[in-house]
């Protein structure tokens, strides 16, 4: 994860403004600004001054994987370009991420509370992921996944082009149903 990724996702899940956190840090909101906006690369000082101000720290994981809050800013800027093809292929690595790694790894990926998408059922979808990928190794699931915002109130499905992707509900797994997303457990399977 990039530090401004992990410091704006740090500064979202605490609800912190950038205002709050650079008073709480010492940190000037305006260098704080820059930081969250790649402009600045905090040293690991910086980084973990504003870390602590939310309550976290900074912890290595052994892995290169993206984790859900830099595929959440990925499928956003694919949203943002009109390209849903490219936000479905971040989606689907996300999920062979999360399938690839077990455990301690696993959960570390998961942890950090992807920004909202700018689209509703995308939201719920890295919801329902990270709950089904974590479930499936009997981890604990975070507490942004079952925030009412990544639910959908009418089912939703992935399509390809025109075409909506048929799927069987007695396939798609409970994390997906739960918030109304119809993804067969079939597709989250990787060849």
């Amino acid at each position: 994860m990039s530090a401004e990724t992990l410091v704006r996702s740090s500064r979202r899940a605490s609800r912190l403004s950038q205002k709050t956190l650079g008073e709480r840090s010492g940190i000037a909101a305006s260098s704080l600004s820059l930081i969250e906006s790649g402009d600045r690369i905090p040293t690991v000082a910086t980084l973990e001054r504003l870390l602590a101000a939310t309550g976290r720290s900074l912890v290595s994981i052994p892995t290169r994987r993206a984790d859900a809050a830099t595929i959440g800013e990925r499928i956003a800027d694919a949203l943002a370009g009109a390209d849903s093809a490219s936000a479905l292929r971040h989606f689907i690595q996300l999920n062979d991420n999360l399938a690839a790694e077990h455990n301690e790894v696993r959960f570390a990926l998961a942890i950090a509370e992807p920004a909202p998408t700018g689209v509703k059922h995308w939201d719920a979808a890295l919801a329902g992921l990270v709950d089904f990928r974590l479930q499936e190794e009997g981890l604990p699931v975070p507490a942004w996944t079952r925030e009412p915002s990544r639910a959908l109130r009418k089912s939703w499905t992935f399509s390809a082009g025109r075409y909506v992707v048929p799927v069987d509900r007695q396939r798609v797994p409970k994390a997906f149903l739960d918030r109304g997303v119809l993804i067969d457990e079939e597709t989250l399977t990787s060849y």
